[in-house]
């Protein structure tokens, strides 16, 4: 995968949380049990997802987290730019910091063409699109 291990997590955080339908809070130690996430790297992803407005959160014994939208509201791009941030899709995908149009490293145009069709899928795509292909986050753990 080309994102990091905290955004594969919040996408398997708001997917569970679609799946379970919930209009109350679900505890983060429900979440990380059945999602296999650690707690500790949950609340951190949880965080920036509330921050972001994806989720909301409330703390307290009845506490946990929600979606703050509607499941065909979400697309699963507004996941990844909440948690890798606004250039994860503009980044050298090298890693490289001069990399740029005006000074390409040997990937760059490889990278941008796929990269625009990763983009174009991401912005396409709600929760509710993803949770209707069942059989994925059965394996996925989801």
């Amino acid at each position: 995968m080309l994102f990091t291990k905290s955004t594969e997590y919040g996408i398997r955080i708001v997917l569970h949380l679609v799946k379970v339908g919930s209009n109350g809070y679900v505890r983060i130690r429900d979440i990380s049990n059945h999602c296999d996430v650690p707690s500790f790297r949950l609340s951190k992803v949880a965080q920036k997802l509330t921050r972001e407005g994806l989720l909301e959160s409330y703390t307290g014994p009845n506490g946990g987290i929600r979606l703050a939208r509607p499941a065909d509201s979400i697309r699963l791009l507004d996941i990844v730019r909440a948690v890798e941030g606004e250039d994860a899709f503009t980044r050298c995908v090298l890693g490289l910091e001069v990399c740029g149009d005006e000074n390409p490293c040997d990937v760059h145009e490889h990278w941008k063409e796929a990269r625009e069709v990763i983009l174009n899928m991401f912005e396409g795509k709600t929760l509710e699109e993803l949770i209707d292909i069942g059989e994925i986050q059965e394996v996925q753990g989801v």
